[in-house]
């Protein structure tokens, strides 16, 4: 194959010759594990012209030295020469050495420089026993003299090894010495050997345009450049110098095509006489080969290049472009060749390079190689079919007599390349396809399929179609229509997706076809309605499928649904109704629809039906609602899941210091769902739907109005679903409207409301408040009923002469649609409540309707206790809470336990009318014994009060009404007297500023406690003095205690007046002194508490005698020390 005539086992064999001189049995000994040792380590190759260190495998070829072998002076060619030079010896006696082995170096050494050869190395091996001796070690070694006499300045030429035979430290290091050295020397020469073919090569290729020069000489020497980079593993390298000798062919062929040709093309001009298959692996080039062998021997070995740097994909993807190449230069070199050859080679290069794939198949590159072999499935298939044609092997056809020669002919040409047993060969498998119809027909549908198959796993769906449409084509021609279809219909749902109008007109054109041919009169038809419509189609074509429409309707014995697509196109659906639409009323919609059939067309009916919404619609709706009353062709496209907004995220990247390293913006991927080929149509039942009210109804070509009606019975929220146009039992259907566009259809229920009015609800007056009642859009029962039931402390009624109750039922009396009926109602609430709720229950309510009301007392009530010495007087105070006037009288107090009272109370009405903010008092004396007990009483306050009516007023209740008030008294009695004055010191008459004074302080027992012990026995006293008057001086508290003396304690403190006038006294504060023990005794579960405790007197049971009491302190004199 490729020009082969035999084939080449393995690679070309370019490593390195190294000659051996001396003692060669010394050499033969190690050459076996030096051959092998020298490989198995890489080595840097540093290479001129700034080219990258690469690091290589080098071996070697060992050879006897012979002076005839010797590369002469400036030979480019020095690949193929000994290239590196080694005496070998194992002399280790300087009297031999000098007697002979030194005479046969200089000899050899005058044989390698005389032809200036500088690569050159001389080993002494040294064999030792390793046993100690007693002799003497001699001063000066062979190999110092060898050093001495040949390398003086080159000490590095000269090397020895020890015991290169045995197992040991020693001899290991200078074994691994002797092959590094080896190896440094043998890459050094061969590097300046392969940098002299590299500069011949350059220097051929500069001379391409004289005359004289041929492209095979030339290409034998670039493609030994590039074996020997092959041989040291640099298969990039070595690709390159394959990629230029392809590039440098074409650019000849080009060129001879526009301009002279070179002589040496016309080798390639000859005509075709064979087209073997391409064979990737092993091989040899022709010595005269033609322009098909010349190229598949190059691309061979780009491939292999390829292979071995595992770039499986690039063999296919370089192999559509290579074959390409190949044809073009077929007809611009005027190459002839037998019908078929150029077809039969093509198939078979795309078949061997897709076998040679999948032999070399890895599961992480399928994706990467699969993408550029389905283009090689898809171009072999074709080729394929295009043999079928042309040997008559297509079905329906019978192969000529002629057409049998042709089978012959190529099958010739290809000549024979049987595969391993099992695994046809490329060739074997394209005559087993010429041979017969039925073999030709399997593997033209196997390849296609496969084409298809690796298209649609690459995604490449498109591509996957075109071929589905030739398939479609080849299954028409078997007469399987049904398989035909199912491929063309893929074909044109794409065609359709992608906005392919023509070709999607052209693939309907073709389905109709078959399915006229298959007889299926519903598809026909269907196909037939879609070819009509399709503006892109002749228009007597289009008129032609019109007519055979029509005529195949007649013979529909069921409805045909179809859908809308392209045939009727909607244009707008807009509803008339403003807002809601009331029960029992129209709902009217308008339809405006374009028709693209060539022709007028007689409607039986017009349909648009109405969903009733769900939960599921309300999932499915979209989030914005419509807010105009219309939807437009725009509102009816379908969303396109590949067109929705992407998912751009913030990506930052931190260094381990936590600074930031770098930002980027990063797309995650959407979440892959299964879409299916053919969506499901959500197509209505109808049950629903309006209606156009004049039938028949013509539907022009062009845009059509169309209004429809229904009358709106049942109550709900709707949605526009679907509509159906009827031509006989033609049903056209659209897919469902957009859910934005709903029409609610509801009834209104009667409203019920509970207003107060302008001004504030008021506790303790009657007031006036409205119940309103809004009839809905039916008519209520005449005995309809509206039940209010109050909260406790509130009373209503409805009758102005009745009494108030806490619930009350009211019989509707207006029942009429829309109608109003507004009904007073009188509310009281009783002092001092404020929040009530009136609940009305009323039949069309599922629940009651609370209603809650907030009321502002009229009045507020607070006493207080004054105390003279043992007479006790009770204050009251009623404060006023609103702007109502209202007028008190009859005030009384009254107290249990017969306790006697004397009221202290002015009788002037006038004086005891009262509104927002002002108050009034009453005040009594209570009749009480001085006693130590203090039973609580029980006192209850009453006075009658009646709004007083004014102008701007709204309140009207003029009734007297009664506002009651209880409290208790209790520590009440008088238990301590407390009396304090200030005097001026010994010496002074009066007190002045800043002097020192005495405050007199007095605690005594109230007369009837003197014989009473239950009192409490210790007292602290607390003096509390304004500080811009008094400064006190000293403590200002104490404890006293009547323990064993019930007489009055006097206490005596320093102050000091601040200011000049009538002062008043400080303020002296009495409370209960409880010591700690007594807190332990009291609280014995407790934790201890070490800290004594205060308690302080109620209100009454403390009098302070001097209360209200002042001292006049005059200024100080001017000659007292302390003023300044």
């Amino acid at each position: 194959m490729n020009g082969i005539d035999t084939p080449e086992e393995g690679l070309v064999d370019r490593r390195p010759i190294i000659t051996c001189a001396g003692e060669l049995e010394v050499f033969s000994a190690l050459e076996d594990s030096l051959s092998q040792a020298l490989p198995q380590d890489s080595c840097e190759w540093r290479r001129a012209l700034g080219r990258p260190i690469r690091s290589v495998h080098i071996g070697a070829n060992f050879t006897p030295f012979s002076p005839s072998g010797l590369p002469k002076g400036n030979q480019w060619d020095l690949i193929r020469q000994p290239l590196f030079h080694v005496y070998w010896t194992e002399c280790t006696d300087i009297d031999a050495y000098k007697t002979t082995v030194r005479d046969d170096i200089e000899s050899w050494l005058k044989e390698i420089t005389a032809r200036d050869i500088p690569d050159w190395l001389i080993v002494v091996v040294e064999n030792y026993d390793g046993k100690r001796t007693n002799k003497l070690l001699p001063r000066t070694t062979v190999l110092d003299k060898i050093r001495a006499d040949f390398a003086p300045k080159q000490g590095d030429r000269c090397i020895s090894v020890i015991n290169p035979g045995r197992v040991e430290t020693r001899s290991t290091d200078s074994w691994r010495g002797l092959v590094g050295r080896i190896r440094h020397l043998i890459l050094v020469a061969y590097a300046r050997a392969v940098m002299r073919l590299e500069d011949h090569v350059r220097h051929q290729r500069e001379k391409r345009n004289e005359p004289g020069w041929n492209f095979m000489q030339y290409f034998h020497l670039q493609e030994e450049l590039a074996q020997v980079l092959e041989m040291l593993g640099l298969y990039d390298e070595a690709l390159v110098q394959y990629d230029e000798l392809d590039a440098l062919f074409s650019q000849f062929i080009v060129n001879g095509h526009i301009g002279d040709a070179a002589s040496w093309l016309s080798q390639f001009q000859k005509p075709l006489e064979r087209w073997h298959g391409l064979k990737l692996g092993p091989c040899k080039l022709r010595k005269d080969p033609s322009l098909l062998e010349l190229r598949a021997y190059l691309f061979a070995k780009q491939a292999h290049m390829l292979l071995l740097t595992n770039k499986i994909w690039d063999v296919a993807a370089r192999c559509l472009p290579f074959l390409h190449i190949c044809t073009r230069e077929l007809v611009l070199l005027d190459v002839t060749a037998p019908a078929g050859a150029i077809s039969c080679w093509l198939f078979l290069a795309c078949m061997e390079v897709l076998h040679t794939c999948d032999r070399y198949n890895q599961a992480d590159q399928v994706e990467a190689y699969s993408a550029n072999t389905a283009c090689l499935w898809a171009y072999a298939s074709r080729k394929l079919r295009d043999l079928g044609e042309l040997c008559g092997l297509m079905p329906g056809e019978i192969p000529t007599s002629e057409q049998l020669h042709t089978v012959v002919g190529l099958s010739a040409g290809m000549g024979d390349c049987p595969g391993p047993s099992g695994q046809p060969s490329p060739t074997d498998k394209l005559k087993k396809a010429l041979s017969s119809q039925e073999a030709f027909n399997r593997n033209y549908l196997e390849l296609a399929e496969l084409a298809m198959g690796t298209y649609k796993h690459i995604g490449h769906l498109r591509s996957a179609r075109l071929i589905g449409r030739e398939v479609a084509s080849f299954y028409m021609l078997l007469g399987e229509t049904q398989k035909a279809a199912a491929f063309l219909g893929d074909v044109l749902r794409t065609f359709e997706q992608d906005g392919w109008r023509e070709l999607a007109a052209q693939a309907q054109l073709e389905l109709a076809e078959c399915h006229r041919k298959a007889g299926d009169t519903r598809r026909f038809i269907r196909a037939c309605a879609a070819v009509s419509a399709a503006p892109e189609i002749d228009n007597l074509i289009r008129w032609s499928y019109f007519d055979e429409m029509q005529k195949c309707l007649n013979s529909l014995d069921k409805p045909l649904v179809v859908p809308f697509e392209d045939i009727i196109k909607i244009v707008s659906v807009s509803v008339k109704n403003d807002g809601a639409v009331m029960q029992d009323s129209n709902i009217e919609v308008e339809l405006v629809v374009d028709s693209s059939f060539p022709r007028e067309v007689l409607c039986t009916s017009v349909l648009i039906s109405l969903e009733l919404e769900n939960k599921e619609h309300k999932k499915m709706k979209d989030k914005s609602v419509n807010s105009g009353r219309t939807i437009t062709t725009k509102d009816l496209k379908v969303h396109n899941s590949a067109l929705q907004r992407l998912h751009i995220q913030r990506h930052l990247d931190y260094k381990q210091d936590k600074q930031l390293s770098s930002a980027s913006v990063v797309c995650r991927n959407a979440p892959l769902k299964r879409k299916d080929s053919a969506v499901a149509s959500q197509t209505s039942n109808f049950d629903i739907c309006l209606e156009i009210s004049t039938l028949p109804l013509v539907l022009t070509p062009g845009v059509n109005i169309i209004r429809l009606t229904k009358q709106a019975t049942d109550v709900g929220k709707y949605y526009l679903g679907n509509v159906a146009i009827h031509i006989g039992k033609f049903n056209l259907i659209s897919s469902c409207l957009s859910q934005k566009l709903i029409v609610e259809v509801k009834r209104e229920e009667p409203i019920l409301r509970l207003d107060k009015g302008a001004a504030a609800l008021l506790s303790g007056l009657e007031q006036i408040m409205q119940l309103s009642l809004t009839v809905g859009s039916y008519t209520l029962p005449s005995d309809t009923l509206i039940k209010l039931v109050a909260s406790r402390g509130l009373l209503i009624q409805h009758l102005p002469n009745e009494p108030l109750a806490s619930s009350l039922e009211i019989n509707v009396q207006n029942t009429k649609p829309f109608s109003v009926t507004h009904m007073p109602l009188r509310v009281l609430a009783e002092l001092p409540s404020k929040d009530h709720q009136v609940t009305l229950v009323c039949p069309w309510a599922s629940k009651p309707i609370p209603v809650l009301l907030s009321f502002t007392p009229l009045l507020s009530t607070s006493w207080r206790l004054h105390t003279v010495q043992h007479r006790k007087f009770i204050q009251i105070t009623v404060t006023g809470q609103t702007e109502q006037k209202l007028e008190l009288s009859m005030p009384q107090l009254d107290v249990r336990d017969k306790i006697k009272i004397i009221g202290l109370n002015v009788t002037d009405p006038s004086s005891q009318i009262i509104t927002n903010g002002l108050n009034v008092s009453f005040t009594w004396e209570l009749l009480i014994t001085p006693s130590i007990e203090s039973p609580t009483l029980k006192a209850q306050f009453s006075v009658h009060y009646v709004a007083v009516p004014e102008e701007e007023t709204v309140v009207n209740d003029t009734m007297m009404r009664i506002h009651m008030y209880n409290f208790d008294l209790t520590d009440y009695q008088t238990l301590y007297v407390v009396e304090a004055n200030v005097e001026p010191t010994k010496g002074n008459e009066f007190c002045r500023v800043g002097a020192l004074c005495n405050l007199n302080l007095c605690i005594k027992l109230a007369g009837h406690t003197l014989d009473d012990t239950s009192i409490g026995s210790s007292l602290m006293y607390e003096v509390l003095a304004e500080q811009s008057i008094w400064a006190v001086c000293g403590r200002t508290a104490g404890v006293v205690s009547f323990e064993t003396d019930l007489e009055p304690q006097t206490v005596v403190l320093d102050v000091m007046p601040l200011n000049t006038g009538y002062l008043p006294l400080p303020l002296v504060r009495l409370s209960k002194y409880i010591p700690a023990e007594s807190t332990i005794a009291e609280k014995p579960r407790k934790s201890a508490e070490t800290h004594p405790r205060l308690e302080p007197f109620s209100p009454g049971q403390v009098y302070n005698l001097s209360k209200g009491r002042q001292v006049h302190v005059i200024p100080a004199t001017v000659n007292d020390g302390h003023v300044t």
